[in-house]
């Protein structure tokens, strides 16, 4: 599928249909988003490396907030363009200038893992077989929304097509003289893998319910923050630049820190981590894309994004939304229904 794409940006860059192209790379500190401005500098691109050092949403945004008027080429994993969609619906990223492509998707390793991997024939091959690495991030081996939703092109492994899933892609499509499906053709190792991620999905819902059965397990749960914050920081959808739990209502001084233990007898240190984390739950639960940045991230390995999917998936049950699968959806709570949670008035 590499050398498909190859060809696909050397015809859009010949024909002006793109100015600029985001692609995963090799670099001297791994593996990395790069920026290629032209075709000639477009070299050692790993575009379907199986790493997320950072959700490439994040870069879509820094990218296109401020339009330059060039057309961008971002080739994203469905997790990263459903975040990018729902950073539009928040209005930070303008997807008006953009081709977004993505893939079915194998998952992606920790950090640790994917930045030296080099073994990515014997990892997709596995995929296409219907076999899912255990070694993936816990949240990609339960992720059902693995197919490119809300992109506009698709590349399909299991068929070795392009998919086109709007009129955009099919306008671009069709400009460069591609051939295309309108659908992906399900076949049954695609729908083992979807299989076994819907069981292992089931099983994470079940087994985080069964824990969550008390506020108390929720304090047990994150017991080991040490309140860094990095999870809020790698998040593509926390994306205030003033967060509310950094700023000056969060810091305690002597009189203050000594009025709380005198109060309660004991503190637990970093202070409000529980407050922090359901706080972050409150304000983006909906637009959660279970892409386990926040988990992978945590220096002291708490199970962030298994906590947030659950959370996710229940709020998003609750909606009967699935973040970024459609642009056009508006977000829960910005949307006013008003025969909505009539069960509540009582």
């Amino acid at each position: 599928m590499e050398s498909i794409l190859l060809d696909m940006l050397k015809d859009a860059f010949e024909n002006q249909k793109v100015q600029g192209a985001v692609l995963m790379s090799r670099t001297d500190d791994g593996y990395n988003y790069v920026y290629y401005s032209n075709l000639s500098d477009i070299h050692d691109i790993t575009p379907f490396q199986p790493l997320m050092k950072v959700n490439g949403a994040t870069v879509v945004s820094t990218l296109t907030k401020e339009n330059s008027g060039d057309k961008i080429f971002f080739l994203l994993k469905p997790c990263e363009t459903r975040a990018a969609v729902e950073l539009k619906k928040l209005n930070q990223v303008n997807l008006e200038n953009t081709i977004i492509a993505s893939y079915i998707c194998p998952g992606v390793l920790n950090f640790k893992e994917g930045n030296s991997f080099d073994d990515n024939d014997k990892f997709f091959n596995d995929f296409v077989s219907g076999t899912l690495w255990d070694s993936l991030r816990p949240v990609c081996l339960s992720c059902v929304n693995f197919s490119g939703e809300g992109s506009d092109i698709l590349f399909d492994f299991f068929n070795k097509s392009i998919v086109a899933l709007n009129a955009k892609g099919e306008e671009f499509l069709n400009d460069l003289n591609i051939d295309y499906v309108s659908e992906i053709k399900k076949n049954e190792n695609f729908s083992k893998i979807s299989e076994t991620r819907k069981k292992n999905f089931e099983n994470l819902i079940k087994e985080k319910k069964k824990f969550f059965k008390s506020e108390d397990k929720i304090v047990e749960y994150f017991d080991r923050c040490i309140g860094c914050h990095a999870c809020s920081h790698a998040c593509p959808i926390c994306y205030c630049k003033q967060c509310y739990f950094e700023s000056d209502t969060f810091k305690y001084y002597p009189d203050s820190t000594e009025k709380k233990l005198v109060s309660k007898g004991a503190l637990r240190l970093p202070m409000d981590r529980v407050m922090f984390h359901l706080g972050r739950v409150t304000h983006m639960a909906t637009s959660c894309v279970s892409c386990g940045m926040c988990e992978d991230v945590c220096p002291v390995d708490i199970k962030v994004s298994q906590f947030f999917k659950y959370m996710g998936a229940n709020i998003q049950k609750t909606f009967d939304y699935v973040p970024g699968i459609n642009r056009e959806v508006t977000l829960p709570l910005l949307t006013f229904r008003e025969e909505e949670f009539r069960e509540a008035e009582d």
